[in-house]
């Protein structure tokens, strides 16, 4: 996807730097003409560590420089929730910069990001941190803590509230958002990185 809209923005004439986030082992990505492209090592964490998947101090940074270093008038974050920091469109909509997320709702609602509850079953009571506690655990020893279930739903949907669009695949992923209380207009049920890009083309300037 990244590399999609990436694609179509060079298209366009504009200037692109794709900040990628790399796990252990992970190929960099493909090359996407003169896109300038800043790969940093990430983490890889269990899904027990709620607190500590909420933060990426390595793209933070790397985004605060840039963004001092060449205000950009875009910054569009794919995979909030998905292990990628809540903090992206803050740090972008602080620094002045229009805020855009691509998002898959599973992964914003559920810290497993696959909605499948502890005996393995479709979850659609993702909303009860107590309850959550027993698939994200590593062992009976090792949960994580209810309150930090909360804390994560908060950071990620105080994140994307400064988006002006959080983009999703179809109305599903759109009405778990709205489940959590995030609905349109931030919520744009759209996933052509042709129409990606377009919204990010035709970001207000600031």
């Amino acid at each position: 996807m990244a590399a999609a809209v990436a694609g179509e923005l060079l298209a366009a004439g504009a200037e692109v730097e794709w900040l990628c986030g790399l796990g252990a082992g992970a190929a960099t990505p493909p090359d996407v003409g003169a896109v300038r492209a800043r790969p940093f090592p990430r983490r890889a964490l269990g899904v027990h560590a709620v607190a500590a998947g909420t933060q990426d101090p390595a793209l933070e940074r790397a985004l605060a420089h840039s963004l001092r270093a060449a205000p950009a008038a875009a910054v569009l974050h794919l995979g909030t929730g998905a292990g990628g920091s809540p903090s992206v469109t803050w740090l972008a909509d602080r620094m002045g910069c229009a805020a855009f997320a691509v998002v898959r709702s599973a992964e914003i609602v559920c810290q497993r990001g696959d909605l499948v509850d502890a005996i393995g079953e479709p979850c659609t009571k993702f909303d009860d941190a107590a309850r959550c506690r027993a698939c994200c655990r590593r062992s009976a020893w090792r949960q994580p803590r209810a309150d930090d279930l909360r804390n994560r739903w908060d950071l990620l949907l105080a994140g994307l509230l400064v988006a002006e669009a959080v983009f999703v695949a179809d109305a599903a992923d759109a009405e778990r958002l709205a489940s959590l209380g995030l609905a349109r207009p931030h919520v744009v049920v759209c996933h052509r990185p042709h129409e990606v890009a377009g919204r990010l083309l035709a970001a207000p300037a600031r």
